[in-house]
Formats: structure tokens, sequence, C-alpha cells
């Protein structure tokens, strides 16, 4: 979430001289500053922060440190940094208080009855996707609700070209990640897969053909949520199933059905904030 205010203005230039103790406000203040700055860069280095803060590097260095033993952030080394885990799962707090799992829970209920496929319920965290509920349905007919939480990388999954279509922090993240192959069929060209995310954004939809389990495929539709001028995705949602049911003759049938269920929870969520 982008603030009215940028991290300069919350904290301005640190006039103190170098080793003067920060008061515990402004510590905070400075905190919550080093972690803005990871919304527009997926990794950073003490350097890099102070210089965006008008901070001194010494300062950088301690509040990163202190923030990677908090579990906010997490060493990626070569001295930079990037978000932790444990602030994606404080975030999801914030989500359920949203209400977007209680608001998307009876839409997966009905595209599981009516697909008779498994459907989720995922959100960003930086280059990966955190399914935060499912829906499944075992072969015998038998119905699950999985509310674990399970990660999974964000380029070889439909949830995560759909979102990253309409969430430019999340695809920057994904390239300057860079892509591994889990199957033949993984994209792992960049170029191919921003050509990809273009025709995400023409179709409203987002399709993961066996590039992440062989056998299983699935189709998946942004979640989208207006920031300022211009909408963006926050979650999206996903059906998964075998290759032959998800994107054989039912395939129109299950993207009209997910590209419905997205903009039902969609509208939800914008009457919600």
């Amino acid at each position: 979430m982008t603030l009215a205010a940028t991290p300069e203005e919350i904290i301005g230039p640190v006039a103190e001289p170098e080793g003067r103790d920060d008061g515990p406000l402004r510590s905070v203040s400075i905190a919550m500053a080093v972690l803005e700055c990871f919304e527009t860069e997926p990794e950073l280095g003490a350097t890099r922060v102070s210089q965006m803060l008008g901070v001194a590097k010494s300062t950088a260095s301690r509040m990163l440190a202190a923030l990677a033993v908090g579990g906010l952030l997490e060493r990626s080394g070569n001295g930079r940094y990037r978000l932790g885990l444990k602030l994606w799962e404080i975030g999801q707090l914030a989500v359920d208080r949203l209400m977007l799992r209680d608001l998307a829970l009876p839409v997966l209920a009905d595209v599981r009855e009516l697909l008779r496929e498994t459907a989720q319920l995922a959100v960003p965290v930086g280059a990966d996707v955190l399914y935060i509920d499912r829906l499944e349905v075992s072969g015998v007919g038998t119905l699950f609700h999985t509310d674990l939480y399970r990660r999974g990388p964000g380029h070889s999954s439909s949830a995560g070209k759909a979102m990253a279509a309409f969430n430019p922090p999340m695809a920057r993240a994904i390239m300057e990640r860079g892509f591994v192959r889990r199957t033949p069929f993984t994209i792992v060209d960049p170029a191919r897969y921003r050509q990809v995310l273009r025709q995400v954004r023409t179709d409203g939809y987002a399709v993961s053909r066996e590039e992440h389990t062989m056998g299983m495929s699935s189709i998946a539709a942004p979640v989208l949520a207006r920031r300022g001028e211009r909408q963006v995705a926050v979650a999206a949602i996903s059906v998964v199933g075998g290759t032959s049911r998800v994107l054989g003759p039912r395939k129109v049938a299950v993207v009209q059905t997910v590209r419905r269920a997205a903009a039902t929870v969609s509208a939800a969520l914008e009457r919600t904030l």
C-alpha cells in the first residue's frame, strides 16, 4: 500500500551527529520508512536505503539488521535484504481484517461446486504467491477446506501471472529474481514472460499449462482494488486440476467461471474499503 507521504517526508534527513541514539518514536518512523523502500525495489542494501531516506548509512545498517532479527526482513547475500515472510504473514492479518477471505470463501465454494475442481485464493508475496484459502475436491468427490498458508513461485503459476500482470511491483520482483524451470513447459525467457503478461492484461485471465507440475494446469483471474488512479491486483482466484479437465473442452467454462468469481470478489472488496 502506498502512503500519501514519501519516506523522506515522514522522517526527513537525519540531523543528529553520528552515534547519537534516536528516540523511540523516531526509530519506529525510520523502521516504517525502511520497509516502505521495499515497495519499489525487491532487494536493498544499507547504502541504497540511506540514500533513499536521507539517513546515515550506519543508521540504515542498524535498522536493516534489527528488522532482519525480527523476521520482517531476510538477508539475501552481499549485504542486501528483502522482505521476510513474517512481514507478509502479519500483512495477511490485515488482509483478513479487510474480509478478503470472508468475501472470497462463498465465491470459492460456488466455483468448486460448479466445476468440481479445486478453487484457490492467493495473494502476492514479493515474487511469490501465498495461497491463503483452498477448497479441494478429491478423486472420489470428497470436499476439503484447506486454509493453511502455502507459498509458491509466482512465475510458474496462473495466479502469479494474473497478479503480476496488474501488480507492477510483483512483476518487477519476478523479473529481477529470475526464472527457475520446474517442468519442460515452464516459461523461463523474460521476453516471453513479458509477452504473456501483456496477453493476460488483454484477456483478463492467466493460464499455467503444466508449468509447475506435470499433468496439472490452472486458470486464474485477478482480484482488483483501486490504488489511487489505477486498479492493482491484490489477490487472484484460480482453479487447478488435471490438464485435460481444466484446459480441455471445458476451458471456456472454466475461464468464464474464474473471471466472474474474481470480478465478484473485486466488487465486494471495493464496497468494504
